[in-house]
């Protein structure tokens, strides 16, 4: 199986390989809420090692009808696909995140994008079906955001813990998915912003970890940018900061309630690399498992934000409200609303 454009913002998928079978089975059995999701009432029994190894574990190395989800460079979960009846050509997929601290983020989507790309690519089938049931309202939204039609919904014959739940079935057909991942690829885009002066204020005066300031304040305009940007695309911070740790950039933007809008942090501290080197993008790049001119990076320094990221193949935003001039080079963007205006004519 060809694996490479098997991709969609930040998620990916990818056949299995040996390094993923003990972290991959250690997350399935550790982290039990999916399996409260996951068709509960066909009942549920902790394989060990060796069933996990033999059977789902054995699809996901051969990718035939399974594969991983990778985010970040880890595998979360898989997506899959059955036949109800391949005579007919009757297909339905699967999809499941085992990693319960990630959901909400809309990975299990993301990945059944390029999964349903191609599985019309690749099997001779004119419709993708996803059945899942009233007790699992996550996967119905997401269903419903993919834009797959509600195909039937079949009343009180799911019997659960002393509840009746509904089958929900969904489907998509072969003419309808062109137009429908046509919308999605206008969307498939990462944002990288710097932090210091472009989201949030770096005040010359204070000393130490922003964390620790006394006060923090957001750079105008920023925080309505990121909500809208947030939205459609993945939104994560590459930062030259050396003195605060992932975490404690990101308790910085709790502090200014934007952390809600970030997907990640980038920085010395997890990459080992100053961000006026080129190889810092192409760290984030490799750790985003998308190719560079997938990724967008707006910052207000030239030196440090724009020129390396754009020498590592990114697109770039110079963010210039001073509108400072560099030899040969635009004069970038005034404002953020500026910024947010540009991208929203690639998005939409």
């Amino acid at each position: 199986m060809d694996c490479t454009r098997l991709r969609f913002q930040d998620v990916s998928l990818r056949q299995a390989v040996i390094s993923d079978l003990e972290p991959l089975y250690h997350l399935m059995i550790t982290d039990e809420k999916w399996t409260e999701y996951n068709g509960p009432y066909f009942g549920y029994q902790k394989p060990s090692i060796d069933e996990f190894r033999t059977k789902e574990f054995h699809r996901l190395t051969t990718g035939r009808d399974a594969l991983v989800i990778d985010y970040l460079g880890r595998a979360v979960g898989m997506v899959s696909f059955y036949w109800e009846d391949e005579s007919t050509r009757w297909l339905e997929l699967g999809v499941v995140v085992y990693d319960s601290t990630l959901w909400g983020k809309g990975i299990g989507s993301k990945a059944l994008i390029p999964w349903i790309e191609h599985l019309f690519a690749t099997l001779e089938i004119e419709r993708v079906g996803l059945t899942t049931w009233s007790g699992n309202p996550r996967m119905i939204r997401g269903a419903q955001k993919l834009g797959l039609t509600l195909e039937a919904q079949i009343r009180k014959v799911r019997y659960y813990q002393g509840v009746y739940y509904d089958s929900v079935k969904f489907g998509v057909l072969r003419e309808e998915w062109t137009s429908i991942y046509q919308k999605w690829m206008k969307q498939d885009r990462i944002y990288l912003f710097d932090w210091g002066d472009t989201i949030m204020v770096d005040f010359p005066q204070q000393q130490g970890k922003m964390c620790e300031w006394p006060k923090v304040e957001v750079v105008y305009g920023a925080e309505a940018m990121l909500a809208e940007l947030s939205q459609l695309c993945p939104v994560y911070i590459a930062t030259n900061a050396q003195d605060s740790s992932e975490s404690e950039i990101q308790l910085a933007f709790c502090r200014a309630n934007l952390s809600r809008y970030i997907s990640g942090y980038f920085c010395f501290h997890n990459l080992g690399i100053a961000k006026n080197d080129p190889e810092f993008y192409r760290a984030i790049t490799s750790r985003l498992g998308a190719p560079a001119n997938k990724i967008t990076m707006t910052g207000d320094q030239w030196d440090k934000d724009i020129a390396p990221a754009a020498k590592a193949g990114l697109s770039t935003n110079w963010f210039n409200p001073s509108q400072n001039e560099v030899t040969n080079d635009p004069q970038g963007h005034g404002s953020l609303e500026q910024v947010l205006f540009k991208e929203r004519q690639h998005l939409l």
